[in-house]
């Protein structure tokens, strides 16, 4: 199984999975279960490279390993929600001095945008195992 963990920041399974629980990751499986329905048969071509009837976790396997190679669920959403963490950085930092907002905007993105987007993938992945028999519905659907 492809597994995926942040190398820059700690981010416990445990948090993840609670924020699953708790339902604060629904935009995520929305756009998890979107990436499965617009990249199904790009996952089936893939797959069909290692077996002709590939199972379910060769499926999941390059489906996850799909996501890796795009880098995101979905690019324009993360960038939405990736502006607004800059933009409340540069709210904190001109709470007690003023600071241009590009100067924010770059200073944030050389600390804080590469462990951003690995927590962003890290959820990605939990869902994949805890959605797992949604996505093998979608990624099966006109299949077989």
């Amino acid at each position: 199984m492809i597994e995926f963990y942040p190398n820059t920041i700690y981010y416990p399974r445990e948090a993840v999975e609670a924020k699953f629980e708790k339902g604060e990751l629904k935009s995520t499986e929305k756009r998890l279960l979107e990436f499965a329905e617009r990249h199904r048969k790009r996952v089936w071509v893939i797959s069909s490279e290692d077996s002709v009837n590939p199972d379910d976790e060769l499926l999941l396997d390059n489906l996850r390993a799909y996501l890796l190679i795009r880098g995101s669920l979905h690019p324009a959403a993360e960038m939405g929600e990736l502006i607004k963490e800059i933009n409340k950085e540069v709210w904190y930092r001109n709470e007690t001095q003023k600071e241009q907002p590009e100067e924010v905007a770059v200073d944030w993105e050389e600390r804080y945008a590469a462990q951003w987007r690995e927590a962003r993938m890290f959820e990605a992945f939990v869902l994949i195992e805890k959605m797992r028999s949604q996505l093998i519905a979608i990624l099966r659907a006109t299949n077989q």
